[in-house]
């Protein structure tokens, strides 16, 4: 078997060839992907989640191939198209846990203030603009509050709290609105940045793609079902998450971000040392479609004492528990920032959740259930926007919230989800990837299971769906280079 090992988390690379060799002590690793031998049968890429380019070429000549990533899977990662999946599977099945288990949720094209009116009106679904109005006349602690969120962006970036119209406005961008001197250099710091990495990509070989598929060779299939694989004379590749300019406390540049989603906020939330906080589960689909929950789980917690949006002092940096928000990896250690949940014995709110036994089974149990429904609503409803494949896996984390009754709520799925190496954290990613490559061997047919770790490393991977036989068969069979000699 010949493996490529360079993931978005560099410092887990020796530790996942490390487990691969446990199940496959002959494997060869491959450094560059030009060194792939042509005659490669067997083989396993574990890249980063946004470097895709030859990879998929590569992977579609081997017999038994697995690669870390699916073609597409927006369905989930993007928050404006995880609230359609929602809303789709939700709206024929009254009895959908997602509809118990996931906020109300409003997609909205924001521009700029002046327009955010018409912007209200023009939703699918008017329960934003209704609340907003009723909230006016309200005092702030009996209004419905929200969190607006941009569907592209991510670590925390863009969130802004807003109970009325006019506060909603006040987070976006004026159309006059002209940036400061600071605020220009931060623009041409990044506008430098994606320059350079234009240069890069010139240098990069050509990569153009082509779809095989039974009777089927038109642009129109090729476009409808890669989704996410951009298409261009020169490389296919998952593009990068855009990169955007935040001032702290400032308004959001709406002018260069047009899709958000406006949540509901859950306002009454059990409290762990004072700190809000949400859990952390990690979800590995594989195929099409055989989906595992991780038995251990993160507890992340908020870098400021929780207070509710009206009270005086309240901060983000109180209602968000993203640990991107942090100032350093120093605070987040030394406020024990991230836990085990399983593990973490802290009181909550004075047993507001009863036994920490009973509450954290009944999270678990939760957590189960809406993972494998929500990916059971992205394959079924968004198939152009989650395309499963055999030969991919792909491993997200996954965001709940607890709140004072016990309920959990899903709050967003996250793609190529960042590991700290430090705290808790650490020794739990390396015990995560240990289980990964388990099941990847698993899938592969190469898996060593007399081995009592193995064992182990398995178990703590629950299958929580499997939808091999209940989805429709795919025509899709490889996305390949016109360019690549293996084609000839």
């Amino acid at each position: 078997m010949y493996v490529y090992v360079r993931g978005a988390c560099p410092w887990l690379d020796e530790h996942l060839k490390t487990f691969i060799r446990r199940h496959v002590p002959d494997a060869v690793f491959i450094d560059d992907m030009a060194d792939f031998p042509p005659d490669a049968d067997t083989q396993l890429q574990i890249c980063d989640g946004w470097e895709l380019q030859e990879h998929f070429a590569v992977i579609n000549r081997a017999k038994n191939g697995v690669i870390n990533a699916y073609p597409n899977s927006d369905a989930l990662a993007r928050k404006d198209y995880l609230s359609q999946a929602v809303d789709f599977w939700a709206a024929k099945r009254p009895g959908s846990k997602l509809r118990q288990h996931v906020p109300a949720t409003v997609r909205l094209s924001l521009d700029y203030a002046e327009y955010v009116d018409e912007a209200l009106a023009a939703t699918d679904d008017l329960t934003l603009l209704r609340s907003l109005e009723d909230n006016a006349n309200k005092p702030p602690s009996e209004r419905q509050w929200w969190i607006l969120k941009p569907a592209l962006v991510d670590c925390g970036a863009g969130i802004r709290l807003f109970s009325t119209i006019e506060e909603l406005a006040g987070h976006l961008e004026l159309a006059e609105y002209e940036i400061d001197s600071d605020e220009e250099e931060e623009v041409e710091d990044v506008e430098a940045e994606r320059e350079e990495e234009e240069k890069e990509d010139a240098n990069q070989p050509p990569f153009t793609p082509t779809l095989t598929t039974p009777g089927l060779d038109a642009l129109d299939v090729l476009v409808t079902t890669t989704g996410k694989l951009s298409l261009s004379s020169t490389r296919v590749s998952r593009p990068k998450r855009p990169k955007y300019v935040f001032k702290a406390n400032g308004r959001i540049p709406s002018a260069q971000m047009r899709a958000f989603v406006a949540q509901q906020y859950i306002l009454h939330v059990p409290r762990m040392d004072g700190r809000k906080w949400h859990v952390r589960a990690y979800v590995l689909p594989i195929g099409r479609l055989r989906v595992h929950v991780y038995r251990e789980m993160l507890t992340l917690l908020a870098a400021e004492e929780y207070k509710y949006p009206w009270e005086e002092g309240a901060s983000l940096r109180a209602f968000l528990t993203n640990t991107a928000l942090h100032l350093s990896d120093e605070e987040v250690l030394g406020r024990e920032s991230m836990r085990e949940f399983w593990k973490d014995t802290t009181v909550v709110d004075d047993g507001v959740l009863g036994d920490p036994k009973e509450w954290k089974q009944k999270v678990w149990e939760q957590v189960c259930k809406i993972s494998g429904e929500v990916f059971r609503a992205a394959a079924h409803t968004m198939a152009d926007k989650f395309t499963t494949m055999e030969k991919c896996y792909e491993l997200f984390a996954l965001d709940f919230l607890v709140d004072v009754t016990g309920n959990v709520w899903l709050l967003e799925a996250n793609e190529t989800p960042a590991f700290y190496e430090q705290g808790v954290a650490g020794p739990m990613a390396k015990r995560l990837m240990e289980s990964v490559m388990c099941v990847v061997m698993e899938h592969m047919g190469l898996a060593k299971m007399d081995e009592e770790s193995h064992i182990e490393a398995r178990k703590r991977m629950v299958l929580v769906l499997d939808e091999t036989e209940s989805l429709g068969k795919s025509n899709i069979t490889e996305i390949v280079s016109e360019d690549c000699p293996w084609t000839a």
